[in-house]
């Protein structure tokens, strides 16, 4: 990880120095504060840019998936049965223009593939939240790489995930920033008025990360309205999502890994089932 990582900036090789619990405490300040933690050039340069390369040699393998979707199209349930107004979050949908290129498809000696399997990482997440974390182990959602193309974008939504690590590889010429409302919504309320405001176009609460590459993020992403604006220009936005949980074992849904990777899913999943029955 001394080739990838940037321990010159970021103590991660030892976690237990007064540095390193100081650093982490800053870490957990700025998360409750603003539900996002940046750590510019987290990756070394040779690092990042044999990074970029790699995944630019498979971004034409990346899966467009739902054109337009709602703030919730990962809570499949929430809202069913219920008359509701066009008006309501649960009814609207908004323009997504990407591809993901799914974990199976990211091969083991690509050094995002190192990254992620590192213990290195996940000691990290486990010292800023106070808890285990493990890796994803879903077949397709577990670690991808986001594309997005001249007009690509995302648009507002939440996360199924409580922490969100990302790390950006390639930021567009212009455009692609990431913008979010913190906290907008709790376990307990889900805070519909306010969301609708975001969605009418009152971004007064929203914050804007203009990321550079090389930032690894951390995020908030399931109780924090977010998307990504048009990226302009003609270079392309890549993001590598790398997936932790706190749950051992996890893996996702298999109907979502169809949606979002294709019916080459379903194929492979008729063939060789990894997903439980």
């Amino acid at each position: 990880m001394a080739q990838i990582i940037n321990y010159d900036l970021y103590p991660i090789d030892d976690l237990y120095t007064d540095t390193a619990r100081q650093w982490i405490s800053t870490i957990k300040t700025q998360l409750d504060k603003d539900g996002s933690c940046l750590f510019p050039h987290f990756v070394i340069p040779e690092a990042l840019d044999t990074m970029t390369d790699q995944a630019k040699s498979i971004a034409h393998l990346a899966y467009p998936g739902p054109t337009e979707v709602s703030p919730y199209f990962f809570n499949y349930k929430l809202g069913e049965g219920q008359d509701l107004p066009a008006s309501h979050p649960l009814k609207r949908k908004g323009k997504r223009k990407l591809a993901q290129v799914a974990t199976d498809l990211i091969p083991d000696d690509f050094l995002l593939s190192q990254l992620f399997h590192s213990p290195e990482m996940r000691q990290l997440l486990s010292a800023i939240i106070d808890q285990p974390v493990y890796r994803n182990e879903d077949p397709y959602q577990s670690l991808n790489i986001s594309v997005m193309d001249p007009g690509g974008c995302q648009q507002w939504h939440f996360d199924s995930g409580t922490m969100v690590t990302t790390l950006l590889l390639q930021e567009p010429e212009a455009g692609g920033v990431f913008e979010y409302s913190p906290g907008i919504r709790s376990d307990d309320d889900e805070n519909f008025g306010a969301v609708e405001a975001i969605l009418d176009g009152d971004l007064s609460s929203v914050k804007r990360n203009n990321l550079k590459a090389g930032t690894l993020s951390l995020f908030r992403g399931h109780y924090s309205l977010h998307r990504v604006t048009e990226v302009e220009g003609n270079q392309q936005r890549l993001q590598a999502i790398l997936g932790y949980t706190t749950r051992l074992g996890h893996i996702g849904n298999k109907e979502s890994s169809i949606l979002h990777y294709g019916p080459r899913v379903a194929e492979t999943e008729s063939r060789h089932p990894r997903y439980p029955d």
